[in-house]
This record gives C-alpha cells, structure tokens and sequence, in this order.
C-alpha cells in the first residue's frame, strides 16, 4: 500500500508530529510512504495535524482516501486499523491496455422510444407519429439517433474502462436509422491512451450495427480514467 503523509502548517504543534509518522514507517515496512503527494496516485493519504483545528486539506491530493490524524490517539487508533487490514492480495485498480474491446446487444421497443421522448422532450414526429414517419420515407418510427448512440456510454460506464470512467466528449455519425424491434450491437475498442498526471485520457471508436451488419452509428469516445480506480499497462507488462 502506497500511504502517502501531508503536514498541516504546524503554527500550534501540542505534539511531536513526526516522531508519531516515524513511529507507523517503523511498525509497518511493508507499506511505502511517501511524501511527494502532488505526483502520484496514494492507496490513503495521511493528513497529520498538530492540534484539532485539522488544517491540512485534501486539496490538490490524488488519493483513494484520506485520513485526518491530531493526536497520539488518533495515530494509535490508525496503528491498530491498519495491523487488523486484511493483507492485500491483488491490485485493486483495473487494468486496460490498448487493444480491450468490450460490446452489448440491446433491442429497441417501442416504449423505448416513448420513454426517451418523455425523458427527454423531443416528441419530434419521426420519432412518434407513425404516419409522418411513413409519408416521409421511413415507414415507421424511428428509434432516437442518440438513444442508440447512448449504448457506446452505457458500455464505457459499465464494461470497458467500467465503473468510474467519465465521458469528455464524443464525436457520432449516425448512418442508418434504428427501428422499435431491432437488435443493435454496440462494440468499443481502446485505440490511443493519453497519461496525465492524475489520469489518463482514453481514445475509443465506437460502433452500432443491426442484426443485418448494416452501421447505424459510429464514431470516436474520449473518457478519462482516474488513476485512483485503473492502470494502464503495455502488453510486455
């Protein structure tokens, strides 16, 4: 476990701070600690303050979680905590490299589309009135274009980074209209990874198609991954 260790001002220590930190870095080798907290990612970040006014703030910190330590108490309390920890068997961050892949299958209904436009409010006639949709050269209601789009987001949210991601942006072009029965098969794959300091910027392209083959959507998905929850790794790792 990586414990990271940021001090509070110190302008009314009522105890030795340090002494209680080199007392936890000699009772538990195993763990690493570190103080370069503005530039890596911490498992717990230790935010020692002098006396209960606790004036050291997560700010600017990238940790899983934080603990605020003001006495010899507290830091006895912490000791017990983490010797009774289970040891730890397994990174728990998920780890993605280029290349993952990950896709759904999903059937549209007809109440899909009633419900999206409820949610939504666009009751625009294609989608809703039947006889508009045929006099026009659709034959039947069409299923809302960024309702089919929506299933490359429910599978980044939920698969492939997974729980924790989140959307930056996306670029859709919707090439064949969707209709309430068919099935349409969503597939991401990772093309390009971005590091950042705290995160990683993910590149994926997307892609909708019906039972048929025919594309109905595609396009290209930024998310970021926060490197508190995933790992990027190469294939040689």
């Amino acid at each position: 476990m990586k414990i990271g260790i940021k001090y509070c001002g110190g302008c009314n220590p009522r105890y030795d701070r340090s002494h209680e930190v080199d007392k936890l870095k000699k009772r538990f080798p195993q763990h690493t600690f570190t103080y370069e907290i503005e530039n890596t990612v911490c498992d717990i970040c230790l935010l020692v303050c002098g006396c209960m006014t606790a004036c050291a703030e997560e700010t600017g910190i990238a940790a899983r979680k934080f603990k605020k330590l003001c006495t010899p108490q507290q830091f006895a309390t912490f000791t017990k905590e983490l010797a009774e920890a289970p040891p730890e068997t397994a990174d728990t961050k998920k780890r993605i490299r280029l290349g993952d892949t990950a896709t759904m299958e999903r059937t549209f209904t007809e109440e899909d589309i009633q419900q999206f436009a409820k949610l939504t409010g666009d009751y625009g006639k294609l989608h809703t009135d039947a006889a508009f949709a045929a006099k026009y050269g659709f034959g039947r209601p069409v299923v809302h274009g960024i309702l089919t789009g929506s299933l490359l987001s429910s599978l980044m949210g939920t698969t492939l980074p997974g729980a924790g991601t989140i959307l930056m942006d996306e670029n859709l072009t919707f090439t064949a209209p969707v209709y309430a029965g068919d099935t349409i098969t969503a597939s991401i794959i990772l093309v390009h990874m971005e590091e950042k300091k705290r995160w990683y910027i993910g590149e994926f392209k997307g892609t909708c198609k019906k039972s048929d083959g025919t594309l109905a959507v595609e396009g290209t998905i930024h998310q970021l991954m926060m490197k508190t929850l995933f790992t990027y790794y190469e294939d040689n790792q």
